[in-house]
């Protein structure tokens, strides 16, 4: 643990978001008014220009070479899976319908932020920051029935740990994205403290 981790409160939770919007407003304001005018998803073009911008502002590491592949794979998702009722409905399998594109990596990161980019209400974010400022926790105060932090690397792992996250701190007047925010900017701050203690490799 490289510091002792502040108990969440609302209030703490609430600063940290305040902070995020700081920082990120314009991303967020970008990517906001995209999804209001492309809501739906069985426009090949419209997916692509979503997949695109939501791959390079949120860094979810899909090459560019690949990126129509997935938008491609969505759209075939909205037309023969019902992914635009999926979404709404905050569905858990849709995050699973998006991640596992044939023949490629499975790109948990992107599926968990399409959807909470459509439904963030009802979709927590897979992502490095927030798996580690969860098992962070974890290890300070357990709280969720995790053994190791490769458990976190499911999505419906990841989602129950949210959730009891959000119920051990008493955090339940809070969504899904403001606890985003939070573990966003904490688990941010885990990783780079964790860096700052890896001994360097030409130290001596």
């Amino acid at each position: 643990m490289p510091f002792e981790l502040p108990k969440p409160t609302v209030e703490l939770v609430k600063a940290e978001c305040d902070a995020f919007d700081r920082e990120e407003w314009l991303i967020e304001e970008s990517l906001a008014q995209l999804r209001e005018h492309f809501p739906k998803n069985t426009d090949i073009r419209h997916v692509l220009l979503k997949v695109l911008v939501l791959n390079k502002l949120y860094g979810t590491m899909i090459p560019d070479i690949k990126v129509e592949t997935v938008a491609k794979h969505i759209v075939g998702l909205a037309n023969d899976h019902s992914l635009d009722q999926l979404l709404p409905d905050g569905k858990i399998e849709a995050v699973a319908h998006i991640r596992d594109c044939p023949n490629l990596k499975q790109y948990a990161a992107f599926a968990s932020k399409f959807c909470s980019w459509h439904n963030p209400e009802a979709y927590p974010i897979y992502d490095g920051n927030v798996r580690a400022c969860l098992w962070s926790y974890q290890n300070q105060d357990p709280f969720a029935e995790i053994k190791k932090q490769d458990d976190l690397s499911y999505y419906q792992n990841l989602f129950d740990a949210v959730v009891a996250f959000r119920n051990h701190y008493e955090l339940n007047s809070l969504s899904f994205k403001q606890l985003d925010k939070f573990m966003y900017r904490v688990g941010g701050r885990i990783l780079r403290a964790r860096s700052e203690q890896k001994p360097r490799a030409d130290a001596t």
